[in-house]
């Protein structure tokens, strides 16, 4: 009879490319934050953008 084995064990495809992304560029958790507090930053201002230009949307109604 096969052994089945254990979905656990198993990471899924997107794992595996992440970790492969990391290895490659020499991801460390400081650069990791750093990019997440950039990206945040990029958020509120696009955020900020579309609300700027729903407001000059409403205005030329």
């Amino acid at each position: 009879m096969k052994k089945i084995s254990s979905l656990e064990n198993k990471s899924s495809p997107f794992l595996r490319i992440m970790q492969k992304g990391h290895k490659k560029t020499g991801f460390n958790t400081r650069k990791g934050e750093l990019l997440m507090v950039m990206s945040e930053e990029d958020h509120k201002r696009i955020a900020s953008l579309i609300k700027t230009w729903l407001e000059k949307d409403e205005k030329a109604r």
